[in-house]
């Protein structure tokens, strides 16, 4: 099954359970925020926010920060960057915050681009308190090995 079909599943699913998604031609400030954040988003979560709207979502273990382009405090073109020291953090490290375990926890979930040759890079969780105390280990918690998992362990009810 392909990226596309795969995502376009689990959209499915969620929307009967209640998720408001809806289709959107296009996405322009995907490009932008990549360019923001100087690395790319993994091919399946790219499928998912070039193709769908939504305010936050759950999505298996994590909340996905609102894809809607408004620059609200959740959503993916803005919170990602609230906290600029973690932000500077976690970008350095080549890893892409896209939501928290739920609203209220701070601990960053995120896309571990720092693993070599991975097209679907693992979705990790990491422990905010290292990161703002600046200890020399970060615990992470793989969350999935890769987004496209993380989607297709949601779709199976």
């Amino acid at each position: 099954m392909d990226t596309n079909t795969s995502v376009d599943l689990v959209v499915a699913r969620l929307c009967q359970s209640g998720a408001e998604i809806r289709s959107v031609a296009g996405a322009p400030w995907i490009d932008n925020l990549e360019a923001r954040l100087g690395l790319s988003f993994p091919p399946s979560f790219r499928s998912l926010v070039n193709r769908y709207a939504f305010p936050l979502l759950d999505i298996g273990e994590m909340e996905l920060f609102a894809n809607e382009g408004e620059d609200s405090q959740y959503d993916l073109t803005a919170a990602p960057f609230r906290d600029p020291f973690m932000s500077a953090w976690l970008i350095g490290h080549r890893l892409i915050h896209v939501g928290h375990p739920y609203i209220g926890n701070y601990d960053p979930v995120c896309f571990d681009l720092s693993t070599p040759n991975a097209t679907e890079p693992p979705v990790v969780q990491l422990n905010h308190e290292d990161i703002l105390l600046q200890r020399q280990s970060v615990k992470r918690t793989v969350i999935a090995d890769s987004f496209l998992t993380l989607l297709e362990r949601t779709s199976v009810g």
